[in-house]
């Protein structure tokens, strides 16, 4: 049993000891697979003192936190109250940070606004916008496959979807790289200096949103913002925060997950010649190998719970108010769910990973990923002969080599 003592030099309390499995900082994409493995075999589920957190890694106790939304709370604000700053894209209320029986009919009026005849149209204008945006690249050898094809794809895409002018895609990009940034989607857990670096951006944002719903009130049109104006249900309608909060959603988790899918595409076949091959000789492949990007390089890592109450329904006594991170990388990761989980394999059958989150809190922007990097992948193919990575050049916005800042590859055409 470990006695703590005051530090009699310093009038200060030690610091708590760290279990050996405490979450190594600014850890790199392998040190963190290693941590992963580490925690799987070791301690599946464990106080992390360091981080003051519930470490969870295997896949069944992941499935565990994210469906059982009464134990395991998206709503922070019991403990941690939201600062102004985070307010629009997880205040309380908003729709990322709120649980049944609320969730249901806020999720049920959104239903409503992504109507079978929009979603239709979205395949045939990705392609056409991916088709345009790889003409204008044509009399390059050299492109920066992030910020020519990864970034601005799904944004104009999802700002065509919205009603809201593609040509403010370069502010959309200042917003959420100020996210990125400042790690503002990893709250709790944020930088001293947050307030400032990210309140005028948010307050900009918002505003923008606000100026663009009054617009779609006053003149409704055929497009998602107007949808969400106009859904109904149960003579409910959603209000202007509400609206604001699903589109920033949109633009911001909407966005990232397929601007990272699209970029870890290139990333993962780079590492396997053999896969990008046999994508050049069958097409139908793609789709598999979509899934397995997501499996394999995940767009997010983890999510964040509040436990509303004591339980041990992980195994351990776990507090009320204790927070909880579990490890959708990690969950990929599984050899329980994925037989040789670390090899990279675009035939696996039965992929049923958890890139996305699962349960109520599934990503809002999935279906958007999944077909933007259908379409991408299969464009690239008919565009590029061969590609190399320039890797001494990439950037990533975090030292986990989650998310390419800039991926600048040399590219070869027939």
């Amino acid at each position: 049993m470990t006695t703590q003592t005051r530090d009699t030099s310093t009038g200060t309390e030690p610091e708590p000891p760290v279990h050996p499995l405490a979450q190594p900082a600014d850890a790199d994409a392998r040190q963190l697979l290693e941590w992963f493995a580490r925690g799987r075999s070791e301690a599946p589920v464990f106080w992390d003192e360091s981080r003051q957190a519930w470490q969870v890694f295997r896949y069944e106790d992941y499935l565990t936190v994210s469906t059982h939304p009464q134990l395991f709370s998206s709503d922070f604000s019991p403990v941690f109250p939201v600062p102004e700053e985070l307010a629009l894209l997880m205040g309380p209320g908003t729709f990322g940070g709120i649980d049944p029986p609320r969730h249901g009919p806020l999720r049920k009026l959104v239903s409503q606004a992504f109507t079978p005849r929009r979603i239709a149209r979205l395949e045939s204008r990705t392609s056409a916008i991916g088709r345009e945006l790889l003409a204008g690249l044509r009399d390059r050898d050299r492109v920066d496959v992030v910020a020519d094809l990864a970034y601005p794809l799904p944004v104009i895409v999802i700002a065509e979807l919205l009603g809201i002018p593609a040509e403010d895609r370069d502010l959309f990009r200042e917003w959420v790289d100020v996210i990125l940034n400042n790690e503002g989607l990893q709250y709790p857990n944020l930088p001293d200096d947050f307030a400032e670096t990210m309140g005028p951006a948010i307050k900009e944002w918002s505003e923008y949103l606000y100026a663009h719903i009054a617009k779609k009130r006053a003149a409704p049109a055929d497009d998602l913002m107007s949808g969400l104006v106009e859904a109904e249900a149960d003579g409910q309608r959603l209000t202007d925060e509400q609206i604001v909060n699903i589109v920033a959603l949109l633009l911001t988790a909407g966005h990232i997950s397929s601007a990272t899918l699209l970029g870890n595409l290139f990333l993962v076949l780079d590492e396997h010649p053999e896969a990008l091959r046999e994508l050049r000789a069958d097409r139908s492949l793609i789709p598999g190998a979509i899934e397995e990007t997501l499996r394999y390089r995940s767009p997010f890592n983890n999510i964040f719970r509040l436990l509303t109450e004591d339980t041990d329904i992980l195994g351990h006594p776990m507090k009320a108010h204790q927070m909880v991170i579990a490890w959708s990388a990690s969950a990929n990761r599984d050899a329980d769910h994925f037989p040789d989980p670390d090899r990279f394999d675009i035939r696996r059958s039965a992929n049923k990973h958890m890139a996305f989150g699962h349960g109520i809190h599934h990503c809002l922007g999935a279906f958007l990923a999944r077909q933007e990097a259908k379409v991408f992948l299969d464009l690239a193919l008919d565009e590029f002969t061969s590609y190399h990575i320039d890797h001494d050049r990439v950037e990533f916005y975090d030292a986990d080599q989650l998310t390419a800042r800039h991926l600048p590859v040399r590219i070869t055409r027939s």
